[in-house]
């Protein structure tokens, strides 16, 4: 957009802000789109916040913690590294851009799985930094010897991956970590759904960082509180970089709070993989493709006597929709416009989202 006040710079100009799912209005929706946690946040939660609040909210007048010492002592301690090795920020996303600004610029490429969370590129492009998408191999496996051959200086790999829902296994990583010439960042967003985390394995090495968030598996999206487990000195790169002050004082809190209360979210997040797992065997009953999921989504593929798998997946989606039933569709992607990726919500979300699918398969 040009004016006659001010200019733009050539590569915000020409970048497109990422789209997230979308947040209805009003009331009587089923929200499957966002991944977000179905269950409320610990109670312990609730009493962190008002605790720091205190009786006369003064504490807000006063700057949290330039480090978010507690928080990285946390983190620490749930992963068993050291505090030196942890790193705070506001949600997973300003961590993701703290290695973009650190390690990417017109001269550091960028590479990420395709598909993949659609943020890389938003964040790659932000810096100037060219993003290279790598595709799968047959059977969603990893290209280990196209991602170490890529001239890349940070390889980005969500695992489990978004918006697929795989998982990939400890001889991929392991051989990404001694091979890859770079930066590997492990995005662990989904991670706390898979039972299976490689942070300490990060501290453990110079060359790898685990992002994750409290936003998936511990239901505090509303907080915005990230945080990344790596080297020391990969830590120290992304403190020169940070903002200041970047997570408030209630989020902290907040967070701090979750990460010490692992039975109440262990027990939950078994809640959600059990109804994963049933919806899984739904999508099966009902003859549909699904990627069998190490996340709290499920990504199906539906079919329809008539449709082509796109015009299925479409016709699905508004279905869905018009049930006031949301589900995230990437009807302009060639690579998964087939399909649908669906949040496991309550039981009960989950029960409405058969009954629906059932009326649709059964549609003339």
């Amino acid at each position: 957009m040009e004016n006659s006040f001010y200019k733009i710079s050539k590569t915000v100009s020409s970048l497109s802000a990422y789209t997230p799912g979308e947040q209805p209005k009003g009331g009587g929706w089923t929200k499957l789109n966002t991944n977000e946690f179905p269950y409320p946040p610990s109670p312990k939660v609730r009493e962190a916040i008002l605790q720091e609040l205190g009786d006369d909210c003064a504490a807000l007048r006063l700057y949290p913690a330039p480090l978010s010492d507690r928080l990285r002592a946390e983190v620490a301690n749930f992963y068993g590294v050291e505090p030196k090795n942890a790193i705070g920020g506001n949600g997973s996303d300003d961590v993701l851009n703290l290695v973009m600004r650190a390690f990417g610029d017109e001269n550091l490429k960028v590479a990420a799985m395709n598909p993949s969370y659609s943020l890389y590129p938003v964040l790659s492009k932000m810096q100037g930094a060219e993003l290279l998408e790598l595709d799968f191999e047959c059977g969603l496996k990893l290209p280990l010897e196209k991602i170490v051959s890529s001239g890349a200086n940070v390889f980005i790999l969500t695992n489990p991956n978004a918006p697929l829902g795989v998982a990939f296994s400890d001889s991929e990583v392991e051989y990404l970590a001694d091979n890859f010439k770079g930066l590997f960042v492990i995005d662990e967003a989904y991670a706390p759904f898979s039972g299976k985390t490689f942070s300490k394995f990060a501290a453990s090495r110079k060359n790898v960082l685990c992002v994750g968030t409290s936003s998936k598996g511990w239901g505090l999206a509303g907080m915005r509180v990230g945080w990344a487990v790596g080297d020391e000195d990969i830590i120290k790169t992304l403190d020169v970089v940070r903002d200041s002050y970047n997570i408030d004082r209630l989020a902290c809190a907040a967070a701090v709070a979750a990460l010490r209360d692992s039975n109440y979210y262990e027990n939950a997040r078994r809640r959600v993989v059990e109804s994963r797992e049933d919806i899984e065997k739904f999508f099966g009953e009902m003859g549909w493709n699904y990627v069998k999921s190490s996340s709290n989504f499920v990504f199906v593929r539906p079919n329809k006597k008539g449709l082509s798998p796109a015009q299925a997946a479409k016709s699905y989606f508004e279905f869905l929709k018009a049930d006031k039933i949301l589900v995230r569709f990437w009807p302009n992607d060639k690579k998964i416009c087939d399909g649908l990726r669906i949040t496991v919500g309550t039981p009960s979300d989950m029960q409405k989202l058969k009954e629906s699918s059932i009326k649709w398969k059964n549609q003339e």
